[in-house]
C-alpha cells in the first residue's frame, strides 16, 4: 500500500484551507467539521475564518448587551416571562432527575499531559498517569477489573517474568510501580469497582462497534488476547460461518489464513465477547466488541486493483455499513443496541492520496493540498452524518492517527489522545501496527473508558 509523507496539523480546530492552487478546482466546504447533526448544511457554503470571527463576535456582543439590560431591569415583559418559564422548567427537570442533571463526563486522562507507566510483569496495569492527578486522575484499572469479572473470585491477573522480554522492552519497564497499582496488592477491596457499569441490569448486551482499519482490528484482537477470551471470525451475512483454521493472534507478521468464501480474513468481522463468571457454568455476556473493516474515505473503489488482493466490495464506507455491518448486527440482535462506535479513517486515505499523486507524477513529499484536505473533511462529515443517522443512540468517538514506525517512509500522522500517549514508543510497533504492550493495552483502556461514558446515563 503506497503511502506518502504527510504533515497533518495537530490542532483541534478545523483545518482552514488557504487559497486553492491551480492544479485542481477547490472543493466546496460547509462550516461544520466534527459537530453534531447540524452538519446538514448546504455544501455550497464556503468556510471563512473572517466570517466565523464576525459571527461569534456579534453573538458575544448580543449576549453581553442582554445581560446588561437584564441587570438594569430593561428587558421586556415577554423576555421576562420566557426566562421565568425556563427557570420553572429547570426546577421541574431537576426534581424529576433526583435534584441533579445528567452526570457530567469526568476529565479524560488520555487528553491530559502525563507519563506512560509500562508494567511488563503485569501488563494489564500499564496506564497513563496525568501530571496533575488531582485535576485529572488516571483512568480506573478497567482491564484487571474486567479480568476479575470473567474469572472466579481472587483469580490473579496474568503475570510474566521480566526476563522474558527483550532488553529494549526492559528499558521501558516502569520502576518502581506504586504498590496500590500492582497486581500483588493484597487489599483490593478498598478500590472502587472499575466495571460496575457492566454489572447494571440492562435489556441488551453492551456493544462496541469499531469501524476502522488494521490498527483497530489488531486493537480488538489484543483486547481479547489480553483478557484470554475467545476471538471469532465470521462472514458478515452469516455470523455462524467461521473459517476452519485457527485464528492467527500474531497479526503483525503471520497475518490470517487463506481466503474464506472469497474474503481475505483480515477484512471479515472479528468478535470478542467477555462473559460474566458463573459458578453454575451458565454463560451470560457482560460486553462484546465487534469490528467492521473499511478502506477509508475512498468513494470510487480506487483500491480495486490486483495490487490490493485484500480488497472486497463494496468499497465505499457508507455502503459497507448498510450492506455488511447492519445485517451482521441484526443477526446479533444488536441493530438498535450499539452503545459505542469507534470510528477511524486515515491510513487508507494517505495511501489513496499517494496512489493518486503517483499517477499524476505529483511529489509524494509535500504537504497535503488544501483541496485534498477539504475533500477528506467533506467525506468524513458525510460519513459521520451517515453513522449518526444509522445508529442514532450510539456514542460516536473518532480515533485519530498515531505516528508510525520511522522505518515506514513517508508517514507522519496527526497525534491526539491514543497517538499522544503512545508517542515515543514507536520501536514497539511493527511498521504501522502497535504491539500488544503497550499499544494494545492503551487501546483497550480507551475503549473501556468510552464504553463507560456511553453507558453513564443508561
Amino acid at each position: 500500500m503506497a503511502t506518502r509523507r504527510r504533515s497533518f496539523v495537530s490542532d483541534e480546530r478545523p483545518l482552514i484551507p488557504i487559497p486553492s492552487s491551480p492544479r485542481t478546482p477547490p472543493v466546496p466546504r460547509s462550516p461544520q467539521i466534527f459537530q453534531d447533526d447540524r452538519y446538514k448544511l448546504s455544501p455550497t457554503i464556503a468556510y471563512s475564518p473572517r466570517l466565523d470571527a464576525t459571527w461569534y463576535g456579534r453573538l458575544e456582543k448580543r449576549r453581553r448587551e442582554f445581560v446588561r439590560k437584564l441587570r438594569a431591569g430593561r428587558v421586556g415583559p415577554i423576555v421576562t416571562v420566557v426566562a421565568t418559564i425556563g427557570g420553572l422548567w429547570l426546577l421541574v427537570s431537576l426534581a424529576l432527575n433526583g435534584g441533579t442533571s445528567a452526570t457530567p463526563e469526568p476529565c479524560y486522562a488520555f487528553a491530559a499531559p502525563g507519563r506512560l507507566l509500562v508494567n511488563l510483569t503485569h501488563p494489564l496495569y500499564t496506564h497513563w498517569r496525568p501530571l496533575d492527578e488531582e485535576a485529572c486522575p488516571p483512568l480506573p484499572h478497567y482491564l484487571p477489573a474486567l479480568w476479575q469479572l470473567s474469572r472466579p473470585p481472587n483469580t490473579p491477573v496474568p503475570t510474566y517474568p521480566l526476563s522474558s522480554y527483550s532488553e529494549e522492552y526492559q528499558y521501558i519497564h516502569a520502576e518502581p510501580v506504586p504498590s496500590h497499582y500492582h497486581a500483588s496488592s493484597s487489599d483490593n477491596t478498598t478500590q472502587p469497582d472499575a466495571v460496575a457499569f457492566l454489572r447494571k441490569r440492562r435489556n441488551h448486551i453492551p456493544t462496541v462497534l469499531i469501524l476502522g482499519d488494521s490498527v483497530d482490528r489488531n486493537g480488538l484482537t489484543f483486547f481479547c488476547e489480553l483478557l484470554k477470551q475467545n476471538l471469532t471470525i465470521s462472514l458478515y451475512d452469516d455470523i455462524n460461518a467461521h473459517p476452519p483454521d485457527p485464528v492467527a493472534w500474531d497479526l503483525t507478521n503471520a497475518g490470517h489464513g487463506p481466503k474464506f468464501h472469497g474474503w481475505d480474513q483480515r477484512g471479515l468481522p472479528h468478535l470478542c465477547e467477555v462473559p460474566f463468571y458463573s459458578a453454575k457454568g451458565t454463560r451470560k455476556v457482560a460486553m462484546r466488541v465487534v469490528n467492521g473493516f473499511h478502506y477509508g474515505m475512498d468513494a470510487l473503489d480506487e483500491f480495486d486493483t490486483p495490487d490490493h488482493n485484500d480488497w472486497h466490495k463494496p468499497g465505499r464506507i457508507e455502503v459497507r455499513i448498510d450492506e455488511l455491518v447492519v445485517p451482521m448486527l441484526k443477526q446479533m440482535g444488536a441493530r438498535d443496541n450499539v452503545d459505542l462506535i469507534m470510528l477511524h479513517s486515515g491510513m487508507w486515505d494517505l495511501a489513496l492520496f499517494g496512489l493518486q499523486d503517483d499517477k499524476t507524477q505529483w511529489s509524494l513529499t509535500v504537504p497535503l493540498t488544501p483541496e485534498q484536505l477539504a475533500w477528506w473533511q467533506e467525506r468524513m462529515r458525510r460519513t459521520i452524518y451517515h453513522i449518526r443517522q444509522t445508529f442514532p443512540k450510539a456514542r460516536l468517538v473518532l480515533r485519530k492517527l498515531h505516528r508510525t514506525d520511522d522505518a515506514v517512509a513517508g508517514t507522519q500522522y496527526i497525534t491526539n489522545h491514543y497517538g499522544k500517549v503512545f508517542e515515543g514508543y514507536q520501536v514497539f510497533q511493527e511498521k504501522v501496527h502497535p504491539l500488544a504492550v503497550p499499544g494494545g493495552v492503551l487501546y483497550a483502556q480507551g475503549l473501556m473508558h468510552q464504553l463507560r461514558l456511553a453507558l453513564l446515563n443508561k
